[in-house]
């Protein structure tokens, strides 16, 4: 009898260490699920974008740098990932009715995050950015960036198709700016690495309307006015035009071997003429990867100088 009392006594004391154990493992576990859950939240923001923007700037960053570098490798990344979700956040906190029309499964009309707490996030993304580029001594393409996004999506400059062009020619030139010095100690700006960026600016802001084919819906809802919206079969035609001629100058300018201003030029050809072939979401969504595609390609040009 007294060997079951020392027994049950034994059993009541350790419980509440068993119990406590227990509460914590349950707490780390769903800490951890929602770091999960939140780190793939701030992935959706970014995920549409991750072809269009980053890839093409990591390649661009990485072939117009003054040194090619395996240490600006990482902090060439956070960088433009970085800066990229500070954009993603401060426009689809904007526009969450177009975002249920063209892409639901984005953090704010799937239900993830609320309007209120992406809008924070995106003022706290505002800080993180501007102190990881002046760590990484690239403040002012950060700057630059900052500004550009404050016009284009909150002072509303996105809303008609020329200052909206020049918004994404700043934004896209600040972005390259950043990628290609992000970590560069040399503090030398080779006239090579300007060059590539500021004819990119031009590139862009000549064409950069190859991305609103594909949302024409969706900016209707909003008013905006876009190319496509206002010349939609003239705009459409300016494409293989502009898309060709930028290929032979700059095939010239950088002195690129025959194969790869052939292959260039191909491109430019097929990406231009697909945007006259084509005339649906599903086909100019392509038409802009592609796009995208070719014009990372130009920032291999400035190899061959």
């Amino acid at each position: 009898m007294l060997g079951s009392v020392t027994i049950f006594h034994s059993t009541v004391v350790s419980s509440p260490f068993t119990v406590n154990s227990v509460r914590l493992d349950l707490g780390l576990s769903r800490l951890w699920r929602q770091i999960c859950s939140f780190a793939y939240t701030l992935w959706l923001f970014t995920f549409s974008d991750l072809k269009t923007v980053f890839f093409p700037t990591l390649i661009f960053g990485t072939a117009a740098a003054p040194m090619s570098s395996t240490s600006q490798i990482i902090p060439r990344v956070i960088w433009i990932w970085l800066h990229l979700l500070q954009f993603c956040l401060s426009n689809q906190c904007l526009s969450p009715e177009e975002d249920a029309s063209n892409k639901p499964w984005r953090p704010i009309p799937s239900g993830r995050i609320t309007v209120a707490n992406a809008r924070s996030l995106r003022w706290a993304m505002l800080a993180v950015c501007l102190s990881v580029s002046a760590h990484y001594g690239v403040l002012a393409p950060s700057v630059a960036l900052a500004l550009g996004t404050l016009a284009h999506n909150e002072l509303g400059m996105d809303a008609a198709w020329l200052p909206r062009n020049m918004c994404n020619a700043v934004g896209y030139a600040a972005f390259n700016a950043g990628a290609t010095y992000v970590a560069y100690a040399g503090g030398e700006h080779k006239a090579m690495a300007v060059a590539a960026q500021v004819l990119n600016a031009l590139v862009i802001v000549s064409t950069i309307q190859a991305q609103d084919f594909q949302d024409t819906e969706g900016d209707r809802l909003t008013g905006r006015k876009t190319l496509p919206i206002v010349f939609p079969r003239s705009s459409r035609w300016a494409m293989p035009v502009l898309l060709a001629m930028w290929s032979a100058f700059l095939v010239a300018y950088w002195h690129a071997p025959v194969v790869h201003g052939a292959v260039l030029s191909a491109m430019g050809a097929l990406g231009g003429a697909r945007f006259v072939l084509y005339d649906n979401a599903a086909a100019d969504r392509k038409s802009y990867r592609l796009y995208n595609v070719r014009t990372g390609s130009f920032s291999r040009c400035c190899i061959w100088d």
